[in-house]
C-alpha cells in the first residue's frame, strides 16, 4: 500500500507505542484482556426502570468483562508488535477454555469475567451469559490463522480446525428450497432460537476463515496436510463449504438493487437491516475477486456502504472526523444521531486498502490510488480524534459519551455504548484501538492468508 496511499501526517511508529502500552495496561491475571476500562459505577436494570450501583462503585460495570472477539483482535494486536509471547499467552486460555464442556458441547462464551479474584484455573462467563456464537469464536480462529501466518508454525492448526468442525456438526445450516445447504447459523445460549438466525456477518468470517484454511492447506507440506485430514478437512472440503456459505451471502443477504447486504435471515425470513460489515469485512475476508466473480459492482457497492453508513463528528476546534456508522438511520430506528463508530471504520479502512491492491493488481492506478487515498483519509481522521481527546492512540467504540445516567444503543434493538465513569470521560475501546493498529500496519488484513 505504501506505494498507493498518501503517506500518513502523523508518526505511526509512535502510535504503534501507544497501543503496545494501552495492551499492556489491560493485562489481568486470568490471561485475558477487558474491552473497556473506567466505565460508569451504575447499571440499568430494566426489571426496575432504574440504574443502580454495580461492584460497590469499585470498578466500572463493563470494566471486568472480556468479549472474545476484542481479545482475538488483541491476541492479533500482540503478533503485529513483535510480541509474540503475549499473543500465545491469551490463545493458550482460550485453546483450554474451548475444550471444556459446558452443558455438554465445547465452545466459547461470547464474553468473560477477568477481575483478578477469580482463580486462574477457570473462567466465569460475562455479561453475555451461556451465549456462544459463531462470530466470536470465529474470530478466535483467525487469530490462530494469523499466528500460522506470521509466526509461520502449526501450534494452533488442530485448535482452528476444531472450531470449523464446531461449526458444521453444533451449528445448524440455511437450507435453500432445493435442499442445499447454505450459511451457518449463530449458535446457542438465552435468547431467541439461535438455530433459525443466520447473520450476515457470522457467515463472512466463516468464509474467511475456510478460504484462509484452503489457502494453508494448498502451501502445506504431506505432514501438515495429514493434520488437516485428521479432522476431515482438506482442500475438496474447504471449496465446497466456501461455495454453499457464498451462495446463502450472494443469494439471500446481498441487496443486487441497492448493492449492500442485509443483516441476516431470522425466524420472520429476511432481516431487511442494511450493513457495514459484509461490505468491509467482505472486502477483506472475501475478497474483491470473488464479489467480482459474483457479479458484484465494487464501486457502487462502496457508493452505497458511504451513502447508507457515513457520519460525521465535529471537534471543538472546529474540525470534521468523518467515519462509518453500523447502519442506516432505520437500523437505530431514529433513536439516535448517525454516529462514528470506529470499530467499522477501522474496518472499512482495511476492506478500502483491499480493494485498492485489487485494482493495482488490475492495473486500474486511477481507481487504486482513489480507494488507498480513501483509506488513509480515514486513517487521518483517526489519529486526528485520539490526538484532539489525548487518548494516546486508544480510540472509543463510537464517537460519543452518553452520560452516566443515559442508556444509548448501537441498533434498536440491543448493544448499549459503553458509559464513562464520568460525563466527560472518553471510554477507551478495545476493538477500536485494534483497527486502528491494523490500519497504521500498511493497513494489515486479519481476514487473508497472504499479506498483499
Amino acid at each position: 500500500m505504501a506505494s498507493l496511499a498518501p503517506p500518513l501526517s502523523f508518526n505511526t511508529d509512535r502510535v504503534k507505542r501507544e497501543i503496545s502500552a494501552f495492551l499492556e495496561s489491560r493485562k489481568t491475571r486470568c490471561g485475558l484482556l477487558p474491552s473497556f476500562a473506567n466505565t460508569a459505577t451504575t447499571s440499568f436494570a430494566n426489571e426496575t426502570g432504574r440504574f443502580h450501583d454495580v461492584y460497590h462503585r469499585k470498578i466500572g460495570y463493563l470494566d471486568d468483562g472480556a468479549y472474545t472477539y476484542d481479545v482475538a483482535l488483541a491476541i492479533m494486536g500482540f503478533l503485529l508488535n513483535g510480541q509474540r509471547e503475549d499473543a500465545e499467552t491469551v490463545l493458550n486460555v482460550l485453546e483450554r477454555e474451548f475444550y471444556l464442556p459446558k452443558n455438554g458441547i465445547r465452545g466459547l462464551y461470547n464474553s468473560y469475567k477477568v477481575n483478578n479474584n477469580y482463580t486462574t484455573d477457570d473462567l466465569a462467563m460475562g455479561g453475555d451469559g451461556d451465549r456462544m456464537h459463531a462470530g466470536p469464536t470465529l474470530w478466535v480462529a483467525i487469530a490462530a490463522l494469523n499466528h500460522a501466518k506470521l509466526v509461520r508454525n502449526t501450534r494452533y492448526l488442530e485448535f482452528t480446525l476444531d472450531i470449523v468442525d464446531w461449526c458444521r456438526t453444533e451449528l445448524t445450516y440455511y437450507r435453500f428450497p432445493d435442499g442445499e445447504r447454505g450459511g451457518i447459523s449463530m449458535g446457542m445460549g438465552w435468547g431467541p432460537d439461535w438455530t433459525k438466525i443466520f447473520s450476515t456477518e457470522h457467515n463472512v468470517d466463516y468464509y474467511s476463515v475456510l478460504q484462509m484454511l484452503e489457502a494453508f492447506y494448498a502451501e502445506s507440506s504431506p505432514e501438515v496436510r495429514a493434520i488437516f485430514h485428521e479432522k476431515k478437512i482438506d482442500g475438496k472440503w474447504l471449496r465446497d463449504e466456501k461455495e454453499h456459505v457464498g451462495r446463502f451471502l450472494r443469494e439471500v443477504v446481498f441487496d443486487w438493487d441497492l448493492h449492500i447486504f442485509h443483516a441476516g435471515v431470522n425466524e420472520n425470513g429476511l432481516d431487511p437491516m442494511r450493513i457495514l460489515d459484509g461490505t468491509s469485512w467482505g472486502l477483506g475476508g472475501i475478497g474483491p475477486e470473488t464479489f467480482a466473480a459474483w457479479g458484484i459492482d465494487l464501486d457502487r457497492m462502496i457508493s452505497s456502504a458511504v451513502r447508507y453508513c457515513s457520519s460525521t463528528y465535529a471537534l471543538e476546534n472546529g474540525e470534521t472526523v468523518h467515519g462509518i456508522d453500523f447502519t442506516d438511520v432505520e437500523g437505530y430506528d431514529k433513536q439516535r444521531q448517525p454516529l462514528v463508530w470506529f470499530e467499522g471504520t477501522g474496518q472499512f479502512i482495511v476492506g478500502l486498502a483491499e480493494l485498492a491492491r485489487y485494482f493495482a493488481r488490475q492495473g486500474d492506478a486511477e481507481r487504486a490510488r482513489k480507494y488507498a487515498a480513501m483509506a488513509a483519509s480515514y486513517t487521518e481522521d483517526m489519529n486526528r480524534f485520539s490526538r484532539f481527546y489525548k487518548l494516546d492512540s486508544a480510540l472509543p467504540y463510537m464517537a460519543i459519551r452518553p452520560p452516566t445516567d443515559e442508556i444509548v444503543k448501537t441498533l434498536k434493538w440491543e448493544w448499549e455504548i459503553a458509559r464513562g465513569k464520568t460525563d466527560e470521560t472518553w471510554v477507551k475501546s478495545m476493538s477500536s484501538t485494534m483497527w486502528y493498529l491494523y490500519s497504521v500496519h500498511d493497513y494489515y488484513n486479519t481476514m487473508k492468508w497472504g499479506r498483499g
